[in-house]
């Protein structure tokens, strides 16, 4: 049986072979950052056809970054893919052009989480909260061993509950609704150090890349032990904590898998103080522990082939 497992993101596309259950090809391009939505889906049929040019595989599985709605195969508007401003019926127009192969489409985060708790990290859990925070913070549920996603597919996206009262956020930070991506998506984080002002981000503004402050960047700021990286990434940890918390009274989850480019690259000790906030924080002593995802880069792609495996 082989699937192949499309990965959209902003920047890149990645796109995997995996038969029964392996990874056996790989490959990815630039996801196109001008153009419109029918150059994205070029793309990703160009990097399917990379790692299958024989088209073996039986259907293919697409992450992409937004709220896919269940069953439909159609992408909303997506800010961060050119042209996309409206809803796009990815599912049919692949097919058509993947030679009339089943595709569906699923949330990235979402199909993430799936790799790992089948996988990954989450391996043998039936319960669980994969989180991932980068860009923003994205999150999906697995329940009773099954990825859970909604009605309308916004299960788990625990990167806008919040983690504030408005008044709160607004009169303290300044900054956006009290959400937990207002605290914890290294984007938002970039705007808390510019409105921090100088002298306190002279520091960390030095440390920009492409005009931009990257996860690698955080990293080296608390290696500098940088005060106001040091503060914001405390808040950023805390605020994670809270929501995860939170998740675990609600549903019982039983453990969570953090992932993602800003806590990955934060590494050990970032995780270790989610964790252990997050015990702090459990309910008549019940908490989760918090572990490290182990797919990487690879594991939205391996997802999506996963989400087709009944299909193949």
């Amino acid at each position: 049986m082989r699937t192949i497992g499309i990965d959209l993101g902003g920047t890149k596309t990645l796109a995997v072979l995996v038969e029964d259950g392996v990874v056996v090809e790989k490959a990815k391009r630039p996801t196109p950052r001008v153009g419109s939505p029918d150059d994205v889906l070029t793309t990703m049929a160009k990097v399917a056809a990379s790692v299958d040019p024989d088209a073996t595989a039986t259907a293919i599985g697409i992450g992409a970054p937004g709220p896919v709605v269940p069953g439909t195969g159609v992408l909303p508007a997506a800010p961060n893919l050119p042209g996309w401003d409206h809803d796009v019926p990815v599912a049919d127009l692949m097919s058509e052009r993947l030679g009339g192969r089943p595709v569906v489409v699923g949330n990235d985060v979402n199909v993430g989480t799936l790799a790992e708790h089948r996988l990954g990290a989450g391996k043998g859990v039936d319960d669980l909260l994969g989180v991932f925070a980068g860009t923003g913070v994205g999150a999906g549920l697995i329940l009773d061993g099954q990825l859970r996603e909604g009605p309308r597919g916004l299960a788990g996206e625990i990167g806008h509950i919040f983690v504030a009262f408005r008044d709160l956020a607004q009169q303290v930070e300044g900054l956006g609704r009290g959400e937990l991506e207002d605290y914890a998506g290294r984007k938002a984080l970039e705007r808390r150090v510019i409105a921090a002002g100088a002298p306190d981000n002279e520091a960390m503004l030095a440390l920009r890349s492409d005009g931009r402050l990257k996860s690698k960047a955080w990293a080296t700021a608390i290696e500098m032990n940088d005060p106001l990286a040091r503060r914001l990434v405390d808040q950023a940890a805390s605020a994670l904590a809270t929501a995860m918390a939170s998740v675990i009274t609600i549903l019982d989850i039983e453990l969570v898998v953090l992932g993602g480019g800003f806590a990955e690259r934060l590494g050990e000790p970032f995780r270790l103080r989610v964790e252990a906030e997050v015990a702090e924080r459990a309910f008549a002593g019940i908490s989760a522990p918090v572990v490290p995802a182990r797919l990487g880069d690879a594991g939205g792609a391996i997802g999506a082939a996963l989400l087709v495996e009944g299909l193949a």
